[in-house]
């Protein structure tokens, strides 16, 4: 595990002093990057190359190196800062890089010491050039500034922040942002061929694997790197309170979200669930292999066409090949080439040693993938629990899969699958014939189909919080940048909800207030079964009840389909429970006396009921229209005054004590 420390600057020294004591703190006592680094490389594997700007990759000239005088720096707060807080991108590189080059401008020199405001000035002009990533440049330099100015490494403290605007594509509407967003998204057309592969279950391995992971893809906005982390039993099955069968990925997403379900829409549960089970059919040797050298640290994999020897019985040329899956004449020279970049084969050559099984265990197990047996440690995923875990060559229709050898797929097993290139000429739609109807060649990338699902997602209507834990995003303002709705769908969308009405807050999950019901007062109005309730409960108590349907405040909204359908179901209820109080009579079983006024509210429920529900479903009724239903014997105080004073005549009492009272009468004295 790495060493991480907290350096701590003395206020005695002086910049160069604490400048001096960071270096030799991250150069000599941290272990971040491993332990054996090479500090004075000017690459470091899988973290940067100490570059200029524009320098590329690979092959760059000495010319193109940082400045010397500040790659000790660049250097020690590279692997300080990624102590503290690791990225897959290492941005404090492109901070550096900025300053390197404005520090030359400014200052004649690259001293990290001389960092002030004229030199955070031209910096930022520099990170300018990095356009796509400037405003992450600027982000970097903001860094930069502030470990500065609590590491004292400079002389004075600077106040900075980063001028770069983050760019907001979605709110330009010009010609050249309108393309920008398109060529996101993929080709419709791109996603039906694709689907007809699928469904057409091709039989090569290369093209199962690309079309399954595909699929997934498209079950749930995901990077490629989280479904091919999937663990073998990722499918989630539960059933909504609708009663629908809901099937979900289990998912450890990335942008700092976490571990969480993705549920798949309805209409993809049966493609997820298939294309789980041919990933798991097409990776099922590989789990068997990967869990025989987690159980079997000694002992080499006895496959099928294994030779059945002791482990430290010499081996003859043809055992040692087909031990392990050669299949070139079983010769002394097919072995050659198979260990020309193994060291301890030539040792064992050179000393006349036979090959064994023991010998050739050692060999497969200095092949096992990087983290062994972890496939990704942090989500808790090992090879022998992965989806995608399989053998060398397990992908290629032109060889044999290796019986022994691990060798699962990276990023770019997909993605370049998808793409063409001059260098690669063999996507998935070129060896299927799928071209442009230009005639040009396809090439997509994986993360469009993120933008499509994301896209989907706005035009459905779905809430932003939604769609962020869907995509498995920890921030839901990072939800614009995969939005890329045209203007004409947003008005259209607005014309379908009404912008700022009752119901578009419905669909966001928003609050809704009393005056989107356009009722009085100000407040927000509470939830109930069938839309919502305006009472101000700070005056006084409910005194329905519950009888919300019975209730002049109680307010529907045309166009949200649940409460609709649980008026629905509150109608069909109400007839049934009408019907078995008129069978229990008939049968002698109640009196309808006895029952009269539960059955008269009954009725008079049920018949305001259907008449709600025949206002929410006409196509006279406008979208998003508030319904509010007035009732007209409603118990009301005043109504009762009224009645009092009035000439109604009074309730006379029945002639015979068994009597009931006469109904009108009471109601008439109630004022109901």
């Amino acid at each position: 595990m790495s060493n991480i420390l907290l350096f701590k600057p003395k206020t005695e020294n002086d910049a160069r002093a604490n400048l001096e004591e960071f270096i030799a703190l991250c150069r000599n006592k941290l272990t971040v990057f491993g332990a054996n680094l090479d500090w004075d490389s000017s690459s470091w594997p899988k973290v940067c190359n100490f570059t200029v700007i524009g320098a590329p990759s690979r092959g760059y000239s000495q010319d193109q190196l940082l400045d010397e005088q500040i790659i000790p720096f660049a250097k020690a707060y590279i692997r300080y800062q990624q102590g503290h807080n690791p990225t897959k991108l290492k941005g404090e590189i492109k901070a550096i890089r900025c300053i390197e080059r404005s520090l030359l401008q400014v200052k004649g020199k690259a001293d990290i010491t001389l960092v002030d405001g004229n030199v955070m000035d031209v910096a930022v002009e520099v990170a300018r050039e990095y356009q796509a990533t400037a405003y992450q440049a600027g982000i970097a330099l903001k860094k930069l500034v502030f470990f500065l100015n609590e590491s004292r490494i400079i002389p004075r403290q600077i106040i900075w922040e980063n001028p770069i605007s983050k760019p907001s594509e979605i709110t330009r509407t010009d010609a050249e942002t309108k393309a920008k967003r398109a060529a996101k998204i993929p080709n419709e057309q791109w996603l039906d061929w694709m689907a007809e592969m699928f469904a057409n279950n091709l039989p090569a391995p290369r093209d199962r694997f690309t079309t399954s992971i595909f699929a997934l893809m498209m079950c749930a906005p995901s990077r490629i790197s989280e479904i091919q982390d999937l663990p073998v039993n990722c499918l989630h099955y539960e059933v909504d309170n609708q009663g629908t069968k809901c099937v979900g990925l289990r998912f450890y997403a990335g942008k700092g979200f976490g571990a969480d379900i993705k549920w798949s829409s309805e209409v993809f549960n049966a493609t997820a669930i298939e294309a789980v089970r041919r990933l798991t059919e097409l990776s099922e040797e590989g789990r068997k292999l990967a869990r025989w050298y987690e159980e079997n640290p000694e002992r080499f994999y006895r496959h099928e066409n294994c030779p059945n020897v002791g482990e430290m019985q010499p081996l003859t040329d043809a055992q040692a090949c087909r031990a392990l899956g050669l299949k070139e004449n079983y010769s002394s020279n097919s072995l050659r080439k198979y260990f020309r970049d193994y060291t301890p084969y030539q040792t064992l050559k050179a000393t006349g040693d036979s090959l064994t099984l023991a010998f050739l265990n050692t060999y497969c197990r200095s092949k096992l993938p990087e983290g062994w047996p972890w496939k990704n440690k942090e989500r808790n995923i090992k090879y022998s629990e992965a989806l995608c875990c399989f053998r060398w060559n397990e992908l290629r229709s032109d060889m044999e899969p290796s019986p022994v050898l691990l060798g699962p797929p990276g990023k770019s097993m997909f993605t370049s699958d998808l793409s063409y290139t001059d260098t690669h000429k063999h996507s998935i739609w070129m060896r299927h014939g799928y071209k442009n109807p230009d005639g040009s060649e396809i090439s997509m990338t994986s993360h469009q189909i993120r933008h499509y699902l994301n896209t989907i997602g706005q035009r459905g209507g779905l809430g932003e919080l939604y769609i962020a834990r869907w995509s498995g995003r920890a921030n839901v303002h990072q939800n614009a940048t995969y939005n890329h709705m045209t203007t004409d769908e947003y008005v259209e969308l607005a014309k379908g909800v009404g912008i700022g009405t009752a119901l578009a807050k419905i669909k966001k999950n928003m609050p809704v207030t009393f005056s989107d019901l356009d009722a009085m007062g100000e407040g927000i109005a509470h939830v109930t079964e069938f839309g919502f309730c305006i009472h101000d409960f700070s005056m006084l108590p409910c005194q329905k009840h519950r009888d919300c349907l019975n209730c002049v405040e109680q307010v529907c909204v045309k166009g949200d389909e649940g409460k609709l359908q649980r008026l629905r179901q509150q109608r069909d209820g109400i007839r049934l429970q009408l019907k078995k109080a008129y069978d229990a009579t008939d049968s002698g079983e109640y009196d309808m006396a006895s029952i009269d006024r539960w059955t008269t509210h009954q009725i008079k429920t049920l018949e305001r009921v259907d008449q709600l529900i025949h206002i929410l479903e006409s196509p006279e009724t406008e979208n998003g229209a508030v319904i509010r239903m007035r009732h007209d014997q409603e118990f009301s105080p005043l109504k009762r005054v009224l009645a009092a004073k009035s000439k109604a005549p009074k309730l006379v009492a029945p002639a015979n004590k068994n009597e009931a009272p006469n109904m009108d009468d009471l109601r008439t004295l109630l004022g109901v």
